[in-house]
C-alpha cells in the first residue's frame, strides 16, 4: 500500500511539474510569419552595414541548451534588454535606417508582456550578465556599431526564443 501512495505522488509531482510549463503561453508572434519577415528584412540591413564579422554579442546556445527549462527565461531577460537599450522604436535615426523597427519592437514587446511573469522568480542568470557585458565593451568603441551588430543579431534572439519559448516543455 505505501508503495501504491508513493508510485501515485510520483506521478501526481510529474504530471504537475509538467503541467507548469504548459501554463506558459507561447506568445503568437513567435510563430508570425510577418513578424519573421520584419525581422528578417531589419537584421539583413544591419547585417550588410556590420564590418565586424568576428564578433558575436549573444551567447550560442545549442539545441540541448534551448530546451532546457530556464532558457526561455534567459533570452526573455535579454529581449528585456534589447527593448530598453538597443531597439529605439522612437529614435528618429533608428526608424530611419529601420523602417521595420516599430513592427518589430511591438512584436518583441508582446513577447516579452507574456513571458515576464513566468520569469520574475528567476535572478539574473550569468548568461544574461555576459551579454550585457559583451554589448557594453563593444559600445565603448562605438555605441553606434555595437547598436548595429545586435540589431543585425535580433533574428539570433527570436530564433532562440522561438525555440526555447513552447509551452510543450
Amino acid at each position: 500500500m505505501k508503495f501504491l501512495t508513493l508510485l501515485a505522488v510520483m506521478c501526481w509531482c510529474f504530471v504537475h511539474g509538467q503541467a507548469m510549463h504548459l501554463m506558459r503561453p507561447r506568445p503568437k508572434p513567435l510563430d508570425s510569419p510577418v513578424t519573421w519577415n520584419d525581422l528578417y528584412v531589419m537584421t539583413e540591413h544591419a547585417q550588410k552595414e556590420d564590418k565586424d564579422h568576428e564578433t558575436r554579442l549573444l551567447p550560442v546556445f545549442s539545441e540541448v541548451m534551448l530546451n532546457e527549462e530556464g532558457t526561455c527565461c534567459i533570452n526573455t531577460m535579454i529581449l528585456d534588454y534589447y527593448l530598453k537599450h538597443i531597439l529605439h522604436a522612437d529614435d528618429h535615426e533608428h526608424v530611419d535606417k529601420y523602417p521595420q523597427i516599430r513592427f518589430v519592437r511591438s512584436d518583441l514587446h508582446r513577447v516579452s508582456q507574456i513571458l515576464k511573469p513566468y520569469c520574475r522568480d528567476s535572478a539574473e542568470h550569468a548568461q544574461v550578465t555576459k551579454y550585457k557585458e559583451r554589448f557594453s565593451t563593444f559600445g565603448r568603441n562605438s555605441l553606434t556599431l555595437a547598436r548595429n551588430k545586435a540589431v543585425g543579431e535580433t533574428i539570433i534572439l527570436f530564433h532562440y526564443l522561438f525555440e526555447s519559448c513552447s509551452a510543450r516543455m
